[in-house]
């Protein structure tokens, strides 16, 4: 086991970190991220840059002339852009704990009147039944760095500037 692997923290472990974090936090922007963090994020906030997940889209195919079934990339040109603005990342708003204790895939489908708009127009002669988007690096992963990079700092930032820190924190890595 290399020496990364051991250090790293498990989905447990970190998720125990944060609810002890809650108790012990002083000031109210850190515990409204951990609020959020731990009980999930509203549809209209914003959202720390290791939730917002970048995505490639892909689909199951029917070719019309001889009924033969594909699946392949779609391209990101082949939507106008407000309809890939839907599916271009994941926003991941639910808990953390529901991202780290998943053990899915990390798929997520079209929305159904995306689906519907597009399905006999992405490729000439084929039919697209279900289309997805899926995120380029691990949706999990990159909540784990998140939360573990900022409970490292978190600490060293509210000790050298308390009020500051926080915010500081945010606009350096946070927003995507």
């Amino acid at each position: 086991m290399s020496a990364s692997v051991a250090t790293k923290p498990s989905y447990g472990v970190i998720l125990d970190q944060l609810r002890s974090m809650q108790h012990q936090v002083q000031t109210p922007e850190c515990r409204h991220w951990l609020e959020q963090e731990l009980e999930g994020y509203s549809a209209t906030s914003p959202l720390p840059w290791y939730r917002i997940v970048p995505c490639r889209q892909r689909g199951h195919f029917i070719e019309l002339a001889t009924g033969k079934q594909l699946t392949c990339h779609i391209g990101s040109q082949a939507l106008s852009q407000r309809d890939l603005a839907q599916v271009q990342f994941i926003y991941a708003r639910e808990p953390a704990a529901y991202y780290l204790c998943q053990h899915g895939p990390e798929l997520e489908p079209w929305p159904d009147e995306l689906l519907h708009a597009y399905q006999d127009v992405l490729i000439p002669g084929h039919f697209c039944l279900h289309a997805w988007h899926e995120p380029l690096s691990s949706l999990r992963l990159q909540l784990l760095e998140g939360l573990s990079r900022f409970m490292e700092e978190y600490p060293r930032c509210a000790c050298t500037k308390p009020l500051q820190g926080f915010k500081a924190m945010q606009h350096r890595h946070w927003h995507f």
